[in-house]
């Protein structure tokens, strides 16, 4: 009984610090943000904080490795020939994965730390590709499949990055429709081997 009162008080905690670190987010600069802010915010002591978080980049860091994973979870119900015949199906889960962070995603891309993030989140997505089951293995080992992995997530992270900025003026799902379409026509060629077929 305990122990579950313990896992209660821990779920709250670590529940108190994220929401007290996304609405001081939204007041200030990500470099500026302390674990005093933070713990008074929330209110709660240093040592509640420090029993979840070594620092803020550790609360930063959760908030990154869950996106993480939940494009991992994406990319897994995948059929990679599929993405290139009709990637419509995939962008729109990843779309609607960025709605549901939309808040932590929008202060992201704002502050300096969207760069590296970005970076990872690619090299996720480029790995993950390159070790699929149903990708031939000579097609694996093509250099121009490194070069389009790299040309086309890049991409479409900055697309969504210049979504969340503000600078295009219409919805997830219209730039998922769009980027679809680019990517079916872009890859008309290579849907012509005996691997897409």
């Amino acid at each position: 009984m305990e122990n579950k009162k313990e896992y209660r008080s821990a779920i709250r905690s670590r529940r108190l610090i994220r929401e007290a670190f996304l609405t001081l987010l939204q007041e200030k600069e990500l470099r500026k943000i302390t674990v005093t802010d933070i713990v008074k915010r929330a209110d709660i002591n240093r040592s509640t904080f420090y029993a979840h978080y070594p620092d803020v980049r550790g609360v930063i860091e959760e908030f990154e490795n869950e996106i993480v994973e939940e494009t991992i979870e994406v990319l897994d119900k995948m059929e990679y020939r599929n993405i290139f015949r009709n990637p419509a199906p995939f962008l729109q889960n990843i779309s609607r994965s960025l709605e549901k962070h939309q808040e932590f995603y929008k202060v992201l891309v704002e502050s300096s730390c969207v760069e590296s993030f970005t970076e990872k989140i690619k090299a996720v997505c480029i790995q993950h590709v390159k070790n699929a089951p149903d990708i031939p293995q000579e097609i694996r080992e093509a250099q121009f499949l490194d070069i389009r992995l790299s040309f086309f997530i890049g991409g479409i992270l900055n697309v969504y990055q210049q979504w969340f900025l503000g600078q295009l003026e219409c919805t997830l799902e219209d730039i998922s429709e769009d980027i679809a379409q680019i990517i079916v026509k872009s890859t008309a060629d290579f849907a012509e081997t005996e691997w897409m077929k």
